[in-house]
C-alpha cells in the first residue's frame, strides 16, 4: 500500500485519487512544458520566482505542476 511505498504511489493510481493536481496546479506536464507555460506567463509571478515547474508530491514520475501543493496532497 502506500504506507509500505513510503507515501508514493504508480501514476494511474496517483491520478486517479487526486484530481486536485490539475485544478490546483493550474499547469501539469513535462518540466519544459511548465517552464515554458511559465514565461509565457512570466508577469503574473514575482520577480524573485526564477523558474516555473514544482515536481509534483508523492507520485513516481517526472511530472510537474506550476503551482506547488503543499498542504493535504493525499486528501
Amino acid at each position: 500500500m502506500v504506507l509500505a511505498a513510503r507515501g508514493k504511489v504508480s501514476l494511474p493510481e496517483y491520478l486517479q485519487l487526486r484530481v486536485r493536481y490539475f485544478a490546483d496546479g493550474a499547469v501539469l506536464g513535462t518540466r519544459a512544458y511548465v517552464e515554458g507555460v511559465f514565461e509565457a506567463l512570466r508577469t503574473r509571478w514575482g520577480p524573485t520566482r526564477t523558474d516555473g515547474a514544482r515536481p509534483m508530491r508523492g507520485v513516481v514520475a517526472d511530472l510537474f505542476v506550476l503551482r506547488d501543493l503543499r498542504k493535504q496532497v493525499f486528501g
